[in-house]
């Protein structure tokens, strides 16, 4: 789940398909530009960084596959979660993170495990908070 610059650096151009989502970089607010409304290619590792500034959060969704990826800056590292959502798709929009930003759907994942605290027993708990797309404007 953790990676270092090099391991995402190669994930990253290992995205292929198009993307809606967004990709905060560590030296501002989240540019235009950096943010994919609609299905898109990603830039190009190069088009993002500049000599000192690195991803601190990255949220993307493709809706064919419904895989989502988020990439989360941690000291040295990076968090990398990569899920399909099959099965657990988003009911409602919650938030955006800026003013012209679309409201996001995010996607919880539940997941069985033994809890001591019901004698043993599988219980859900939750276990993820995933980007699944933006919400659609409504014509």
């Amino acid at each position: 789940m953790l990676k270092s610059r090099e391991a995402l650096k190669e994930f990253y151009n290992g995205l292929n398909d198009e993307y809606e989502g967004y990709v905060q970089m560590s030296d501002g607010r989240i540019e235009p530009k950096h943010l994919f409304k609609r299905t898109q290619t990603l830039p190009k590792w190069e088009e993002l960084h500049n000599d000192v500034n690195y991803i601190l959060e990255m949220a993307l969704y493709e809706p064919n596959t419904k895989r989502s990826i988020l990439i989360r800056q941690q000291n040295s590292e990076w968090l990398a979660i990569d899920k399909k959502l099959e099965g657990n798709e988003p009911t409602d929009s919650f938030f955006t993170l800026a003013k012209d930003m679309p409201k996001m759907k995010i996607a919880q994942i539940w997941e069985e495990e033994k809890s001591e605290f019901c004698l043993g027993l599988d219980v859900l708990e939750p276990k993820y908070l995933l980007f699944a797309g933006f919400e659609k404007e409504k014509k």
